[in-house]
C-alpha cells in the first residue's frame, strides 16, 4: 500500500507547483470578447494577443475559427496586408467549406487589389486578385459578397489590359515594332472589351507604316474610324494621311528665326484697332476661319482620351487653309461631340503666317468657344505695311477688333501705313 500513497502524493505536489508557476488559462470566449473590444478601441496588440491565444490553446474549440478570420481582420486594418493575405489564405486552404469563406474571398480580393502594383511593374498581385474574386463569383453567386464583385473584377481586368497596352506603346516609342505587334495584338484579342482599343489601333496602324506595311496599316486605320470615329486618335490618324498634302505644298521651316530682339521700346498704354470698314476686313489681323478644318502635325503626340487633349510636340506645324502656325508645342481640347479643336494653347517659337499677315510671339491662345485669340510675350504683328507691337495682343475675332497692352515700363506700338 505504500507505493500508491507515494505516487498520489507526487501528483498532488506536481499539481501544487503547477499552479503556483504556470499561466492561468482564460475562457476562449472571454478572450475572443476582450479582443473584439479592443479593436474597437484601436488597441491592435493586445487584440492579435488575445486571438493567438485562442487559436494556440483552444485549436479544437469553435471559436478559433472565428478568432483566425478576426485575426487576419486586425491585420487587415493595420494595414498590414501582406500578414492579412497569409491567414486569411491559410483558412481558406484548411477550412474550403466554411460559412466564412465567402467574407475571406472578398477580403483576399481586397487586399491583393491594394497591393496590385503601377501597371509598369509585375502584375502578379492583381491576378491572385482576379482569381480570388473569380472564385467567390462562380462558387457562392449568392452570397451578399459576391454581389459586389463585378465592378472590382472589370477594374482589376482592365489594368492587366492596361498593362498589355502599355508595354506595347513602350515597345513602339523604343522602335520595337515587331514586338509591338505582337503585343498589341494580343491585347485586341485578350481583351475584347477593355478600353484602350482605339490606341491599340492606332499604334498597330503607325507599326505597320513603319515596318512598310502601308496595306495592313490602312487596314487598322479603316478599323479605328469605323469602330471609335469620335476617338481622338481617329482624328489624328486622318490628319497624319494629310502629312503628304503638308510636305507637297512646300510648307518653309521657320524654327530658331523668332527670338529676335525688339527694336521698340514699350510703356504701359492700352490701344485700340478701330473696326474696319467691311470691305477692308480681309486686309486686317484676322487668321482663323472656323469654317474650315484645323490639321496638326508634330514629331510626337500624346492624347488623353478622357480629357479630350491632345498634346503636339517638336517641329509642330498647324495647318488651315492658307494658314500656317509653327510652334515647339500646342496642347489641343477637341469637342466631345464634334471632335473639332474648342481650343489650342502654342507654346515656344510662335509663328502665324497667313498670305501678307504674319504675328510672332512666346505664345498664342486660339479660343474657338468664345472667339478670341490672344499672343503673350514679345508680340509683333504685320499685315502688310501695318505693325502691332506689345506684350499681349488681344482679337476678337467676332468683332474683328483688337486690343494691344504693352509691357511695365513700355508702351505699346501701332503703325498703320495709309493706302
Amino acid at each position: 500500500m505504500k507505493k500508491p500513497i507515494i505516487i498520489f502524493i507526487a501528483c498532488l505536489l506536481v499539481a501544487s507547483c503547477a499552479s503556483k508557476t504556470g499561466k492561468k488559462t482564460e475562457d476562449p470566449g472571454d478572450l475572443y470578447v476582450n479582443g473584439v473590444n479592443f479593436v474597437k478601441i484601436k488597441k491592435y496588440d493586445k487584440a492579435i494577443d488575445n486571438f493567438n491565444q485562442i487559436r494556440e490553446n483552444f485549436p479544437f474549440d469553435p471559436l478559433a475559427l472565428v478568432a483566425t478570420v478576426k485575426l487576419a481582420d486586425v491585420y487587415f486594418e493595420q494595414k498590414k496586408y501582406l500578414l492579412a493575405t497569409g491567414i486569411y489564405e491559410e483558412f481558406f486552404k484548411i477550412h474550403p467549406e466554411d460559412e466564412n469563406i465567402p467574407y475571406v474571398l472578398s477580403r483576399l480580393g481586397e487586399c491583393y487589389e491594394i497591393l496590385s502594383l503601377t501597371i509598369d511593374r509585375d502584375q502578379n498581385y492583381t491576378l491572385k486578385g482576379i482569381e480570388r474574386y473569380t472564385y467567390l463569383k462562380n462558387r457562392y453567386p449568392a452570397s451578399t459578397y459576391a454581389q459586389a464583385v463585378d465592378v472590382k473584377l472589370s477594374k482589376l481586368i482592365q489594368k492587366l489590359a492596361d498593362r498589355e497596352l502599355y508595354v506595347g506603346e513602350f515597345y513602339y516609342r523604343t522602335f520595337q515594332y515587331n514586338a509591338a505587334i505582337l503585343r498589341l495584338g494580343y491585347f485586341l484579342k485578350k481583351y475584347p472589351d477593355a478600353k484602350g482599343r482605339d490606341l491599340a489601333l492606332y499604334y498597330l496602324g503607325a507599326s505597320h507604316k513603319e515596318l512598310g506595311n502601308l496595306a495592313k496599316s490602312e487596314q487598322y486605320a479603316d478599323t479605328l474610324r469605323k469602330d471609335f470615329p469620335k476617338s481622338l486618335y481617329a482624328r489624328i490618324r486622318i490628319r497624319e494621311r494629310r502629312t503628304l498634302q503638308l510636305a507637297k505644298a512646300g510648307v518653309p521651316s521657320f524654327q530658331g528665326e523668332l527670338r529676335k530682339k525688339r527694336d521698340i521700346e514699350l510703356r504701359p498704354q492700352l490701344a485700340k484697332v478701330e473696326e474696319p470698314e467691311e470691305k477692308d476686313k480681309e486686309e486686317g489681323f484676322a487668321f482663323i476661319d472656323e469654317t474650315k478644318p484645323i490639321d496638326i502635325v508634330s514629331d510626337s503626340m500624346e492624347g488623353y482620351e478622357k480629357e479630350k487633349h491632345v498634346i503636339f510636340k517638336g517641329s509642330v506645324v498647324a495647318k488651315q487653309e492658307d494658314l500656317f502656325i509653327f510652334a515647339d508645342v500646342i496642347d489641343a481640347f477637341t469637342n466631345e461631340e464634334t471632335n473639332e479643336i474648342d481650343k489650342a494653347h502654342a507654346k515656344g517659337n510662335v509663328k502665324i503666317v497667313k498670305k501678307e499677315r504674319t504675328a510672332t510671339s512666346n505664345e498664342a491662345i486660339f479660343d474657338n468657344i468664345t472667339r478670341i485669340i490672344t499672343l503673350k510675350g514679345n508680340v509683333i504683328v504685320f499685315s502688310g505695311a501695318d505693325k502691332v507691337s506689345g506684350e499681349l495682343v488681344t482679337y476678337y475675332v467676332n468683332e474683328d477688333r483688337v486690343v494691344v497692352e504693352g509691357e511695365k515700363d513700355k508702351k505699346a506700338r501701332i503703325t498703320i501705313t495709309p493706302r
